[in-house]
């Protein structure tokens, strides 16, 4: 299945029926706008159902801008993991994939420009979000590479990117973090869950 974020709204893609919720069935990509356009219009989650639910992604991408990210979840010796606090929310440093860049080059490079720190290692791969948002009247679907690194050097001072809308970077504990996701995007939360589960 696929979960495609917008705002607090979710699309889900699934290729198994389920009874439980309204699950539209698409069977072909031309309907896609129109329930692009009903979604956009109401605050209610979107359940599609498609034996192929990666032609789905694929009639989103056709309609919508698409845009490829990359970003991390960074542990210290501790056992914690080091979040973001930006525009009022609890975050991870993540950031857009340059011309001729790897997700993991994109995802180490963000945690240093967005955390300050250097001594961040690839772990591995954890999961990829989608999230469509609306910038400049133009709606975009971006694609997240999501990453585990071990920190190198627990002493490095962090430092937020403060241009970047950053004003905190904080190595959370458990508890912490259980708090943190009380104030954070619902996307946030299932790159946690992937984490707990590798």
């Amino acid at each position: 299945m696929y979960k495609v974020f917008f705002n607090e709204q979710i699309i889900y893609i699934d290729s198994e029926k389920d009874n439980s919720v309204l699950q539209v069935e698409v069977n072909s990509l031309q309907e896609i706008p129109q329930l692009l356009f009903n979604f956009f219009e109401n605050d209610e989650d979107l359940f599609i159902f498609s034996e192929t639910p990666e032609k789905i992604l694929v009639g989103l991408k056709d309609e919508l801008k698409y845009l490829e990210a990359a970003g991390g979840l960074v542990e210290n010796e501790d056992e914690e993991l080091l979040f973001i606090y930006r525009l009022d929310y609890w975050d991870l440093p993540k950031g857009m994939i340059e011309e001729g860049e790897i997700p993991e080059k994109a995802a180490y490079r963000e945690i240093s420009e967005e955390c300050g720190i250097k001594s961040h290692k690839l772990e591995k791969h954890l999961i990829d979000t989608y999230h469509i948002f609306s910038r400049n009247g133009e709606m975009h679907l971006k694609k997240t590479f999501w990453y585990s690194f071990s920190m190198g050097d627990s002493s490095e001072e962090v430092i937020p990117q403060t241009e970047e809308d950053i004003e905190l970077v904080s190595w959370l504990g458990e508890d912490e973090i259980q708090l943190a996701l009380l104030d954070t995007y619902e996307s946030i939360k299932e790159i946690y869950q992937a984490y707990l589960e590798k």
